[in-house]
């Protein structure tokens, strides 16, 4: 396959990725996106995620902080299948 088979919006595939997170992993990825882009960032991503501005700023400053726990569960205890 060529380079110019492969035609899909980044950006479409981007969004959908974003609505797949948990609600701090979409804090931190808006805010790398925005650091990604430079200047400008924060506007850029807050209209093509549909966030506010504040959201961005909050997940560029836990980025920069490096306070970031690495192993966050994200599942409820006592899910799954239950023992016999």
């Amino acid at each position: 396959m060529k380079k110019a088979d492969f035609n899909f919006d980044i950006e479409k595939y981007t969004v959908l990725f974003y609505n797949n997170l948990s609600e701090k992993d979409k804090r931190l990825f808006a805010g790398l996106e925005s650091m990604r882009i430079g200047y400008y960032g924060v506007s850029t991503i807050s209209k093509r995620l549909n966030i506010h501005k504040h959201t961005i700023r909050t997940g560029k400053k836990e980025l920069i902080s490096e306070e970031l726990i690495p192993c966050v569960k994200v599942r409820k205890k006592g899910g799954g299948r239950k023992k016999k």
